[in-house]
């Protein structure tokens, strides 16, 4: 048996958790997680103080625990997955293992220090951007294996640190058990637009804001929002502000994260799924929101450039609709298809089929035990 610690702040997703335990019950590799909170405690932060406590675990403590175990960790493993969260870990681990005999593989959920930039927490051409950058630049082509989650994430990295680095791209897992024998059906009642996950630096909701602004009561659709997040606390104060003195407006509702089960619920009563990002953010940020929005059999309607690599997939496998940001009016030309019902089923069964096959869990999981027996093979 081979033995894979995953090194995270943030345990993952239920989508990475449940692939992570497939591999460990149907294979020869056994995984554990070195992490400092799990999903629901990632999520629950919803006060301004709860958050900024959440940043000093993941910042502060979550990597000097790392230090001080890094000597047993590396002792009881074979290989050390580790991921960007924080963002400096792949550079931390690459330094501690230096003079291990350990492999190590870093998964780049975002590219650094781009994805600093486009939140406008790093300066462009500034020192600490350099400083970041060469940091990588040293700690990558050390990694048995870099993953990335886009073709597009990877040929970024390569152009800046060159063909040293060893690479694969593997797409993120999508939750798609509970949807695997429930493909897209007609709708009886309104269509439902569902945004479920994170609002931070790096999502455009102004796009939406002013559509809403904009148009009257619409009886066949309706909105349901349930996030977390550094952006929540305005987004909702601002929708508030858009409703109070109206007296006719798009329904929508609003709420905290979800538990697993009551997420289940609310994908399989939702036909479209939302999603936001800003133009700063498409070369070095993918939604993972997406993989799941997709396997459920849910068309996404994306605020995002239209040269991304999110419209990308969404255009050329017809499973959508792309706005622009700031475009509003073709937000409201988007609504007004995606009411049409043949429409509407056709993107959603296109989505399902896209979901299960390329971002299920089974399929991703079998492209990382790929990369894992690759890695024993270069070190045998």
């Amino acid at each position: 048996m081979k033995k894979i610690t995953i090194i995270s702040a943030h345990e993952g997703a239920a989508t990475w958790v449940s692939m992570c335990r497939l591999i460990d019950e149907t294979t020869r590799y056994r995984i554990r997680s070195f992490h400092q909170y799990d999903d629901n405690g990632y999520r629950s932060a919803r006060s301004a103080w709860e958050r900024f406590v959440l940043r000093i675990k993941t910042f502060a403590i979550f990597p000097i625990r790392f230090i001080l175990h890094a000597e047993q960790i590396v002792k009881e493993s074979d290989v050390l997955l580790v991921v960007t969260s924080p963002f400096f870990m792949p550079v931390l681990v690459s330094m501690v293992t230096k003079r291990k005999n350990v492999k190590a593989i870093a998964l780049m959920n975002d590219i650094y220090p781009e994805a600093l930039v486009a939140k406008g927490m790093v300066k462009r051409g500034g020192s600490v951007e350099h400083f970041i950058k060469k940091a990588f630049s040293n700690a990558l082509p050390k990694m048995g294996s870099v993953v990335f989650i886009t073709e597009h994430h990877r040929a970024l990295v390569s152009n800046a640190v060159g063909n040293s680095v060893k690479s694969v791209v593997i797409p993120v897992s999508a939750y798609s058990d509970p949807f695997q024998n429930t493909p897209p059906g007609c709708v009886d009642g309104p269509i439902q637009i569902t945004y479920c996950g994170t609002l931070g630096l790096m999502h455009d909701t102004a796009t939406f804001l002013e559509w809403f602004d904009s148009v009257n009561y619409c009886e066949d659709l309706r909105f349901v929002f349930h996030t977390s997040g550094a952006s929540k606390d305005k987004f909702e104060a601002e929708i508030r502000r858009r409703t109070v003195n109206r007296q006719f407006c798009p329904k929508i509702s609003l709420g905290h994260a979800l538990h697993e089960e009551e997420w289940v619920r609310l994908m399989r009563a939702s036909q479209v799924g939302l999603v936001f990002q800003n133009e700063d953010s498409d070369d070095v940020i993918f939604p993972s929101k997406v993989a799941s929005i997709l396997a459920s059999g849910q068309a996404v309607l994306a605020v995002a450039d239209e040269r991304s690599e999110l419209a990308r997939i969404i255009v050329d496998n017809d499973c959508g609709w792309v706005v622009q940001p700031q475009d509003v009016e073709k937000f409201s030309d988007c609504i007004a298809t995606l009411l049409q019902p043949d429409v509407l089923l056709r993107k959603r069964k296109n989505a399902f089929e896209l979901g299960q096959r390329v971002f299920g869990k089974d399929a991703v999981a079998a492209r990382w035990v790929q990369l894992f027996d690759g890695v024993f093979l270069d070190a045998a």
